[in-house]
């Protein structure tokens, strides 16, 4: 229970963490014209575990389109007749983990050596890891995994009733999962103190608010001491943000990288 009070101290600082992220999003040069991204794009690769092919993979691509394909018997996967520049391409297989985690493109080109090999997951609650599983009651009394979410991009966040920035970021919640939920999203809220059902009615939430208050979860993922604490995790699982207050435009921009 020593997490709450230090949470409380360090609400401010999570504002003010927030908004230097934000000012730091603004830095960089500026000027020159865009150069045109290329057409036709094919970007290709396998799916292997201990060098052997796996079949029936998932392979999600993501960013400036956004498109879903499965290996073949060779472990092949192929996404072809792409005119973007941005992509994420992700597999996706429940307790593994792949190396390398994602290929993030920022500057397209074909490809086809977009090569992953599969491996028995271990879990966390750090950037680039699994995250690990918690199964918690929602405001209906029933129990909710974030597992029950795999295959989507998921966001989750602790909160408290008492807490200012939470409050304000609830009052936006239902929009964001609006906009972004028939593409992919779930959302969890985790509350580590007050009601969920009058947290879900306030804030006319659809989606599962949990309880916390015993802090099972908040002990595994609270290495910040203070709240809101948002996560957001990949059609894997994997751990792609993690930050402490709300940075609304940081959000929202992982939200569409990774759907």
């Amino acid at each position: 229970m020593t997490s709450i009070p230090k949470a409380k101290r360090l609400i401010a600082i999570a504002a003010v963490l927030a908004m230097a992220a934000a000012l730091a999003a603004c830095k960089g040069g500026g000027g020159g014209d865009t150069p045109e991204p290329p057409t036709n794009i094919t970007l290709k690769g396998t799916v292997t575990s201990g060098g052997a092919p796996l079949a029936g993979i998932p392979v999600y691509l993501s960013w400036d389109e956004q498109k879903t394909t499965v290996t073949d018997a060779n472990g092949q996967y192929s996404f072809a007749g792409l005119t973007k520049s941005q992509y994420v391409v992700t597999p996706s297989l429940l307790n593994h983990a792949f190396t390398p985690s994602n290929y993030e493109l920022a500057s397209a080109q074909s490809r086809t050596d977009l090569n992953f090999a599969a491996a028995a997951a271990t879990y966390g609650s750090d950037v680039g890891q699994i995250a690990t599983d918690f199964t918690l009651t929602n405001q209906g009394g029933q129990p909710v995994s974030l597992y029950a979410s795999f295959g989507k991009v998921v966001l989750f966040d602790f909160s408290a009733d008492w807490c200012g920035p939470c409050q304000s970021e609830a009052a936006k919640a239902q929009a964001l999962y609006t906009a972004y939920k028939s593409s992919g999203l779930e959302m969890l809220t985790l509350m580590i103190e007050g009601s969920t059902a009058t947290w879900a009615s306030t804030y006319g939430l659809s989606f599962s608010v949990l309880d916390d208050s015993a802090l099972t979860a908040w002990t595994v993922y609270d290495d910040l001491g203070y709240i809101p604490l948002n996560i957001i995790v990949d059609r894997n699982m994997t751990i792609r943000y993690k930050q402490a207050g709300y940075d609304e435009t940081a959000v929202i921009n992982a939200i569409k990288k990774y759907l």
